[in-house]
């Protein structure tokens, strides 16, 4: 715990943005947004390599993936009969990839490469102080992967995979208390995601059922930092991550799909761990146009905080989505919500709500 409490300080604009900074790392995209982020066991496309490599196998041809999500966030404090509120947005290109199919000896293998926005810092605010002065302060960046991966069959109907994901990125904020201050943070780690996914469908007797897993191996996030008077480094451990899916498909046109991840941050001197559990569905109608795809999910939103009997706050969350999907190329959207609320005590509780409109495009070759 006092590694995150390290960690979070530096983040800090106001108590209130540090508290949404979001430890679930999931993957990325438009449709598993709108599913809720059950993708585990569906990871069809090029966003699989986050989500589950083995699913890359699934490609029939090379395509590329940009992603870019609009992120707005409400904070209310309400204390006995005083209510604050404070309110955040802006846009961050969040996922590219490729993923090309190709052919070794008999198997057939699928090579990929992303980048990736995992961890997102900023945060905004801007209020008067007791003696009038306007107070402005600003974070920017965050933690990014780029990823390189690939996906094997190695039966029928039993595929594997495995993506290194090298971690950097940077953080900077300012802000105007009295002088101008300047702070800024750099990252750097390494770690593995081992993937596999038992397809039915490649059965004598097809089933309409996959079945996912992805492991993703611990290691330590090097941070260095540095101000208007000091420069340092600290090293935050990230935990060990495992997580099941399961889609089935009813017919040509409905999927379902579940998902189940762990995050053992309890492991590494965490308050709890980040356990979340994802539903989504997907209903493809089909026109001469385009097929239209329409999107539901449900999620929990598990946080580092807790309550006046210390007890984990748990949040919920929901996406719906939609798109256009043509021969060459598709557009998927989606609206994604959570809200957490947190209860102090002594008349004392907190809302966040965090919306996220999300836009992918997807280009087959």
């Amino acid at each position: 715990m006092k590694k995150l409490a390290l960690f979070l300080s530096f983040l800090m604009i106001t108590a209130l943005c540090a508290q949404n900074v979001n430890f679930n790392l999931i993957g990325a995209g438009a449709r598993a947004a709108g599913m809720g982020g059950a993708f585990i066991g569906v990871a069809d496309d090029a966003t699989a390599i986050v989500w589950n490599p083995a699913g890359l196998t699934l490609l029939e041809r090379p395509e590329a993936s940009v992603v870019g999500r609009f992120v707005a966030d409400a904070y209310e404090i309400d204390w006995a009969d005083e209510t604050y509120e404070e309110t955040q947005s802006h846009f961050v290109l969040n996922f590219l990839s490729g993923a090309i199919p190709l052919q070794l000896g008999s198997k057939k293998v699928v090579a990929a490469l992303a980048l990736q926005r995992q961890i997102d810092l900023y945060s905004y605010s801007k209020y008067t102080d007791y003696w009038g002065d306007e107070i402005e302060a600003e974070g920017t960046g965050g933690v990014d992967t780029a990823t390189l991966g690939g996906g094997i069959q190695i039966l029928p109907f039993l595929y594997a995979g495995l993506a290194a994901n090298f971690w950097f990125g940077k953080y900077e904020y300012t802000e105007n208390y009295r002088a101008d201050y300047e702070y800024e943070e750099s990252y750097t780690g390494l770690n593995f995601a081992f993937g596999g996914m038992i397809d039915l469908n490649g059965l004598q007797n097809p089933v309409p059922l996959k079945v996912g897993m992805i492991f993703r191996t611990p290691f330590d996030l090097d941070i260095e930092y540095e101000d208007d008077w000091e420069e340092d480094d600290v090293t935050l451990e990230m935990p060990s991550m495992l997580g099941f899916g399961a889609s089935y498909r009813f017919g040509e046109f409905f999927t379902l799909a579940a998902d189940y991840e762990m995050r053992y941050f309890s492991e590494v001197d965490f308050a709890f761990d980040m356990n979340q559990f994802r539903l989504g569905a997907e209903y493809l109608l089909v026109s001469d146009f385009a097929v239209i795809p329409l999107r539901m999910g449900y999620y929990t939103h598990p946080t580092f905080w807790s309550d006046e009997n210390g007890d984990q706050i748990m949040g919920t969350g929901i996406g719906l989505g939609t798109g256009l999907i043509f021969e060459s190329f598709a557009l998927d959207f989606s609206l994604s919500g959570n809200v957490t609320e947190i209860d102090y005590g002594n008349d004392l509780s907190e809302t966040i709500t965090q919306a996220i409109i999300t836009v992918s495009g997807i280009i087959y070759f």
